[in-house]
């Protein structure tokens, strides 16, 4: 695919779009046959995902900012530089996983295979733990959740951009899933992968444990420390002013004190801030309050608490992501708590206008 960047994003957006409106309607068209709603769910939203996988594993090295960066520093000296494929895992060092993924390189020296890998590895993750948050399309639709995790303004960075980190939230939202079902073990098993796909991992990882650690703690302490959070922020408090954070001798925790020129607005998000917060409040206003709608919340609160805390460092959106995550899974269960039984029609409502919000008012060219 020789798109241009912003030709290609274009393109996803106009797909998405096109597909939202065609997979809603066909929906709707069987709200009152529930085998076939249920088996048309699943059916279109195989399509949509064989498509991603065709759109992402098929594109242009140049296509994604950081796609180079992985033909440069990963693909190409396993591909150039070792002799045997076993020699491969003497180069293994961080993000064991994702090297493990890269070494596979070595049969195919084929780029375009190894980018199309990664797209199976995420975008069939995806599926899973969409088909298991929805109960398989028994509790709402699958397709329409997965369309919303899509319609994110952050999806395709995920997919094209910052690829270790995506593969690693990927099986974050299998450990949430795990962790709300009383699956520890399995929850630990994702937590691990995820963390060996990218170290950053630990965030969220440690914020949900946090979360379920302290379930007895009252929702209204959130909401006091995600005020006091942003104040903090707003004053120019934030991870880059805790010094001794510089002491340790770790290569992600240092970058928090980035403070190289660039072209990366720093400083305190308004947009960013106004942007949770309104989610945190249409949350509050329709959940309720059962535990798993509760986890989610608080998780939101501590992962935008992070968020916020990065506002001085370049490219904070990232640990942004942490947060945004969670959205579509929240906006489905309040959806499904608040009306039960126009949760199709509802959340196809919800699905056009957060699709409108992110890629027609707040981000209208990429």
């Amino acid at each position: 695919m020789n798109y241009s960047s912003e030709a290609y994003l274009n393109t996803f957006k106009i797909v998405l779009a096109v597909y939202i409106l065609f997979g809603t309607f066909v929906l709707k068209a069987l709200l009152y046959q529930k085998k076939r709603l249920i088996r048309n769910d699943k059916g279109l939203l195989i399509i949509f995902v064989l498509f991603l996988i065709a759109f992402v594993g098929f594109r242009n090295k140049y296509i994604g900012t950081d796609t180079i960066n992985y033909f440069n520093y990963y693909f190409t000296p396993v591909t150039s530089l070792v002799s045997s494929y076993f020699e491969v895992f003497t180069r293994l060092k961080s993000d064991f996983l994702f090297e493990i993924l890269v070494s596979f390189s070595y049969w195919h020296k084929n780029f375009t295979v190894f980018l199309l890998t990664v797209a199976i590895v995420m975008n069939v993750s995806l599926y899973i733990f969409v088909r298991k948050f929805t109960d398989f399309g028994n509790k709402g639709s699958s397709l329409i959740l997965f369309l919303t995790l899509a319609s994110s303004f952050s999806f395709m960075s995920i997919e094209i951009n910052i690829i270790r980190n995506g593969l690693s939230i990927c099986f974050i939202l299998l450990g949430i899933y795990s962790l709300l079902e009383k699956e520890i073990k399995k929850f630990i098993i994702f937590a691990l992968i995820a963390f060996l796909f990218h170290r950053t991992a630990i965030i969220p990882i440690v914020l949900i444990l946090a979360v379920y650690f302290s379930d007895k703690i009252e929702i209204k302490y959130y909401i006091v420390f995600y005020v006091l959070v942003i104040l903090l922020s707003f004053i120019g408090f934030g991870f880059h002013s805790i010094q001794f954070l510089a002491e340790f001798d770790n290569e992600d925790l240092q970058k928090l004190r980035l403070v190289a020129d660039t072209t990366y607005r720093i400083g305190f998000r308004y947009d960013f801030v106004l942007y949770n917060s309104f989610f945190l409040f249409l949350f509050f206003k329709f959940t309720n309050g059962n535990y798993k709608d509760l986890f989610l919340i608080k998780y939101f609160i501590l992962s935008s608490a992070v968020f916020f805390l990065n506002f001085y460092i370049p490219f904070s959106d990232r640990f942004g992501i942490y947060s945004w995550i969670v959205i579509p899974l929240l906006l489905f269960n309040t959806i499904n708590d608040a009306f039960p039984t126009k949760k199709v029609f509802i959340s196809t409502i919800v699905l056009i206008g957060f699709y409108v919000l992110n890629h027609v008012i707040l981000f209208p060219s990429w």
